[in-house]
């Protein structure tokens, strides 16, 4: 894959490519607040179970 077709690739992408509706960007901001609510909610339910695990060694 030379320079040139990379250049003409990358040209008829940025042609089909469109702005995203007001609608598909307030959808895609609340699935990425979801799943960072839910990762941090993973992460606090076993840092939790490690700290009743850890405790009762003690």
């Amino acid at each position: 894959m030379g320079i040139g077709s990379f250049i003409s690739n990358s040209r008829r992408i940025l042609k089909l490519a469109t702005k995203p509706s007001r609608k598909e960007l307030w959808m895609s901001a609340k699935i990425s607040v979801l799943a960072m609510f839910l990762v941090g909610l993973l992460s606090f339910g076993i840092q939790y179970l490690m700290l009743v695990v850890t405790a009762q060694w003690q």
